[in-house]
């Protein structure tokens, strides 16, 4: 009897916690590599020397429209304007209006 409950004890360890420790693991590398993409992607900055202009918004303005006249042909419009948000700390909804002031990343 005290045998078989050592065996089955053991069986069930093996079937169960083992998996369960890889699965977290596996889950658990997944998370950490999803939460360092958005640091990888927003650093289009960082290999080069970065200066800022400073830009006057005027009445129509987006900060879509500002990213883009800064873009060069071989920049993403997507990640100047995530780096203008951050710079200038503006909300998901990146509202400017008109008269502000906002910082713009310029390559040198």
């Amino acid at each position: 009897m005290y045998c078989d409950t050592i065996a089955t004890s053991k069986h069930m360890f093996q079937r169960g916690v083992y998996p369960m420790r890889k699965t977290m693991l596996v889950i658990s590398l997944v998370f950490a590599i999803l939460a360092a993409t958005p640091l990888a992607i927003s650093r289009a900055f960082v290999n080069t020397t970065t200066t800022y202009e400073t830009v006057y918004v005027k009445p129509g303005d987006t900060v879509w429209q500002i990213a883009a006249n800064y873009a060069t042909p071989k920049d993403d419009v997507r990640e100047i304007m995530f780096e203008i948000r951050r710079i200038n700390k503006l909300d998901s909804n990146a509202r400017v209006y008109p008269g502000q002031i906002l910082k713009v990343p310029v390559k040198n």
